[in-house]
């Protein structure tokens, strides 16, 4: 007689293995707490004495199991998130997702200060037309009279093009790196995984 083999080769993209990480580690927890129920806070009352043993084998049977497959899931867990790693450095996910980190904040800037230059901003050198007392109140101002303030254009042209075209860089720069990413996720790996383990994540077999 030979013994059945519970363990499956199976080839899968990187963002489905993630899923199925995920979703190992959602019924993992879910076994710890209904192994916790069950050898913890098992309750019952005095008087109702009949059938209590084999009620409490058919419990930690039941516990028993949840706690094969939390040792199952977590085990299988750490394997695929390792193999992850070494396909991610590898194909260099983090490094990647790190710039296109870095490339957006740098983006998110360049629109915020084109976003916020607005017609009410005076150049500097037409500050000498601009009449002593005016309503606006700021809260940075050069000036020592408040309530009499204006926000000066302190970028001018030539500065504004270049946030625009900067902007534009780090854009098509982050789309870039999102696109190379998702490629990348879409490279195959194969590993083993045992049979309930294929069930409770959902694949087909």
């Amino acid at each position: 007689m030979f013994e059945r083999k519970t363990e499956m080769n199976l080839t899968l993209t990187l963002t489905r293995w993630h899923k199925v990480a995920e979703r190992l580690s959602a019924a993992s927890k879910e076994c710890e707490a209904h192994a916790l129920a069950a050898l913890t806070g098992t309750v019952v009352s005095p008087w109702n004495k009949e059938g209590v043993e084999a009620k409490a084998e058919e419990i930690a049977a039941r516990a028993k199991a949840d706690l094969g497959v939390v040792a199952s899931a977590t085990s299988a867990i750490a394997r695929i998130r390792a193999a992850l790693a070494l396909r991610n450095a590898e194909l260099r996910i983090s490094e990647r997702l790190a710039e296109a980190e870095a490339s957006n904040r740098r983006a998110r800037l360049y629109r915020e200060l084109l976003e916020k230059q607005s017609t009410d901003m005076v150049r500097p050198g037409d500050m000498r037309h601009v009449p002593a007392l005016i309503g606006a109140e700021e809260s940075y101002s050069f000036g020592r009279r408040a309530g009499s303030t204006v926000t000066l254009a302190i970028a001018d042209r030539a500065l504004l093009d270049d946030l625009r075209a900067k902007l534009a860089r780090e854009q098509a720069r982050t789309h870039a790196l999102l696109d190379e990413v998702a490629d990348a996720n879409r490279e195959k790996l194969e590993l083993e995984l045992d049979k309930e383990l294929v069930d409770i994540a959902g694949l087909a077999a």
